[in-house]
């Protein structure tokens, strides 16, 4: 049998809406398999699952009439009527419904052993609609914040609702058993496999005899996802309490590979392609210690170089040195590259210290020595130099990746002491200082309603706790923009090593411009470099279905050798790109067309790479 289902509006969208998902008959659909029985059924069913919604949203003297054909589905002649019919045509299916009046809350009642702070957590008010879902989910929500104010074995069943049709009015009652307040007893961990158990019970933070809280429970357990060593983690709370009155707990620990092997490869029609090649031991002594070696091949097939560049790098990260999130670093790196704006080759090894003050927050200080021997037109010179750089940086985005909302800020201020320079130029002391951010809007997420801010919000809760995060909506708009500042202070542009300056243009800066080309220019018309420089981009993504994306982007810049007070000759690329998304970021294909070219620029640029230009 087929039929043709019309329900009627209440007046009310979201009832509605959940009216029409309740519905058996609207839901299930028909085909030529369904009999007449089963329609019957459904119609039957339908009465009462409709009256559950209704009553949800404080309508308790509701009637649902549902009619097959014009008939009431208790009429025992009805299903050989529609045998007899079957495929003749489609059935008209009409539900009509009476919502009649609104009740009220009448009276809240909450048992007196429940503290008066945890009280506040029932979030209803006489003389508001009684929403039998808000009714149960205040229940809910005490029982949540007893348990977090220490009661954790505390129990909070079903209220007493009696409604009352002459009032039309309901009294709620919660009957509360809080159970004792108590303490974290032992807590015994699972799964370790090289991990050491004090390297875990140190990431955790939790003690014996600290009071209980699901809260502490989790962001304990984040800490401990926090390290790259772990896969997943749970803190499982006992079911009773040990001999002491103190409820005991669980921790189950999944290691993660000990050793990575990566490989990753980009390509700018400016800058040629390149490859890269990294190995990761992820859990060198036990630790959580991570050392990390990489090689890099670059200007491959390079339209503007003379020759490959070659980079070659380790560093070896200490966590929690001392105290918890205080990580200690070491980084060892050599390059050899020949660019337009200067050749180098230079070796540079440094230290430092990481503190996260917050899962967002995060500042580091260090020292670092350079050897380089840098040409730029004339005979090459040598420089050794020190710098100490200072680091601050705020990542509030939902995903590194592919972020779709939140704001990252990074501002670094590295003071360099000490020059010497073996060449005709002298070595001058200077300060750099950089300053970036970027900012996403998901316009989906302020025009959804209902089931894609929900989707959202798993996706956010998910990425929180570490764990793959549900797929995000079908489509989805977002505008993402970035801004950098960046100035030398203390010294001449001229007076600082070519490798220092600061210079704008390629595939992480102006695209449409070649890499570094935008500013000043030696008598050569090669890159020179400057002392202040200014960036801005703008990007409109839109994720189509599946795993496709189009983004439509402008990016400016402007570098100088005058101050900042000179930042007018900005120039500015426009551009189109394509993304295909991954579980490990979108893979990136954007073209850049100059709006300002320099004599001898290419008119289209092509950038291949892994995640989001910013």
């Amino acid at each position: 049998m087929r039929y043709e289902i019309e329900i009627a509006p209440t007046g009310h969208a979201a009832m509605d809406a959940a009216i029409e998902r309740a519905s058996l008959l609207a839901s299930l659909g028909d085909d030529e398999t369904l009999v007449p029985l089963a329609l019957i059924a459904r119609a039957q069913a339908d009465r009462w699952r409709i009256d559950d919604v209704l009553r949800s949203f404080g309508y308790y003297d509701a009637v649902v009439d549902v009619q097959l054909d014009g008939r009431d589905p208790a009429d025992p002649l009805l299903a050989e009527t529609l045998a007899a019919g079957a495929g003749l045509a489609d059935l008209p299916v009409k539900i009509r419904i009476d919502t009649g009046p609104l009740y009220r809350l009448a009276e809240i009642r909450v048992d007196d052993a429940v503290p008066e702070a945890v009280q506040s957590a029932v979030d209803l008010r006489v003389g508001e609609p009684a929403e039998a879902r808000r009714v149960l989910s205040a229940g809910t929500a005490m029982l949540e914040a007893l348990r977090e104010d220490g009661f954790a074995v505390a129990q909070v069943p079903p209220p007493q609702a009696t409604v009352d049709h002459r009032t039309r009015g309901m009294a709620v009652r919660y009957s509360v058993d809080t159970g004792p307040r108590v303490a974290i007893g032992g807590i015994e961990i699972t799964g370790l496999e090289r991990l050491r158990e004090g390297f875990v019970r140190r990431r955790l933070g939790l003690a014996p005899g600290e009071p209980y809280s699901p809260s502490r429970l989790e962001l304990a357990r984040r800490d401990l996802l926090a390290s790259e060593a772990v896969a997943a983690a749970r803190v499982i709370p006992a079911t009773a309490l040990d001999a002491d009155g103190r409820l005991p707990l669980a921790v189950e620990v999944v290691e993660r590979k000990r050793r990575t092997l990566r490989v990753s490869g980009a390509f700018a029609s400016d800058e040629g392609g390149s490859l890269l090649l990294g190995w990761t031991h992820r859990n060198l002594f036990g630790g959580a210690e991570r050392l990390s070696v990489h090689g890099e091949i670059g200007a491959i097939d390079g339209t503007s170089r003379d020759s490959l560049n070659y980079a070659a790098g380790a560093s070896l990260r200490l966590p929690d040195r001392g105290r918890r999130d205080l990580d200690l670093a070491f980084d060892l790196d050599a390059v050899s590259e020949s660019l337009d704006a200067y050749d180098r080759d230079a070796v540079t090894a440094g230290a430092g210290l990481e503190l996260r003050l917050s899962p967002r927050l995060a500042v580091a200080v260090g020292a670092a020595v350079e050897r380089a021997r840098i040409a730029q037109d004339g005979p090459a010179e040598d420089f050794r130099l020190l710098s100490l750089p200072l680091t601050l940086g705020w990542d509030g985005t939902d995903a590194p990746q592919d972020p779709r909302r939140g704001l990252r800020v990074e501002a670094q201020l590295v003071p360099v002491p000490w020059v010497q320079a073996d060449g005709p130029g002298d070595g001058q002391a200077f300060v750099r200082a950089d300053l970036s951010a970027s900012a996403y809007l998901d316009l989906t997420r302020l025009g959804a309603a209902g089931e894609t801010q929900d989707a959202a919000a798993a996706a956010d809760d998910a990425r929180a706790q570490g764990e793959l995060a549900p797929a995000a909506p079908r489509s989805s708009t977002v505008i993402a923009g970035r801004l950098a500042l960046g100035r030398i202070i203390g010294a001449d542009a001229r007076a600082v090593p070519a490798d220092w300056r600061l210079y704008a243009g390629g595939a992480g800066s102006v695209r449409g411009y070649p890499y570094q080309s935008i500013g000043p220019r030696r008598a050569s018309n090669a890159p020179a470099g400057g002392d202040s420089l200014l960036e801005g981009s703008l990007e409109l993504r839109r994720r189509l279905r599946g795993p496709w994306g189009m983004v439509a982007f402008a990016d400016a810049g402007s570098v100088t050798a005058d101050g900042l007070s000179d930042l007018g000759a900005v120039r500015v690329g426009v551009g189109l790109g394509v993304r295909f998304h991954t579980v490990i970021g979108p893979l990136r294909a954007d073209v850049a067309v100059p709006l300002d070219p320099y004599p001898g620029d290419a008119p289209v640029q092509l950038y291949l790479g892994i995640g989001e230009a910013f």
